[in-house]
């Protein structure tokens, strides 16, 4: 997944969000659309992926 999926998905705006901006939309999103809220398990994998990957950048970035 690329960067700009990742920020799609978790609907952010910004090309290089905080720590706790991604947290927050992950969060958000999961509460609604989580397997046992009646969400999708696609879409709960797809929204982990996206939080990864965005937290992955960060983390190299500050190497």
């Amino acid at each position: 997944m690329s960067v700009q999926d990742a920020l799609g998905i978790l609907g952010l705006k910004s090309s290089d969000p905080e720590l706790a901006e991604v947290i927050s939309a992950h969060k958000r999103l999961m509460q609604r659309l989580h397997p046992d809220k009646g969400g999708s398990a696609v879409l709960a994998q797809q929204l982990n992926e996206a939080k990864r990957v965005l937290l992955a950048r960060r983390g190299s970035s500050k190497g």
